[in-house]
């Protein structure tokens, strides 16, 4: 049902290898999801209490560290369908 709602093009950059210099090599794409802008405290991967500024419902599996739209994603939240299946993930970004 959320599917219907995910009608934006976003583009992701999802963090593949490192380089010789130590810095992250992306692999660029685009998903369909929605983003919404507001504002919510939440954990980053370290337990630390961020506020985030926008999230993204998408189908994607998104990870922290990779990149929606060139914003940091911070946390992901996984979103249950009643089948009880990992049907959409909540992505919130910096």
């Amino acid at each position: 049902m959320i599917e219907l709602y995910m009608n934006q093009s976003l583009t992701w950059k999802h963090s593949v290898s490192v380089n010789e210099y130590n810095e992250s090599t992306f692999f660029t794409s685009t998903i369909k999801g929605r983003k919404e802008t507001g504002h919510k405290i939440v954990r980053d991967k370290h337990g630390e209490e961020v506020v985030s500024s926008a999230r993204v419902f998408t189908k994607s599996l998104i990870v922290c560290d990779d990149f929606i739209d060139d914003e940091l994603v911070l946390s992901v939240e996984s979103g249950v369908d009643l089948d009880g299946s990992v049907g959409y993930y909540t992505v919130y970004l910096k």
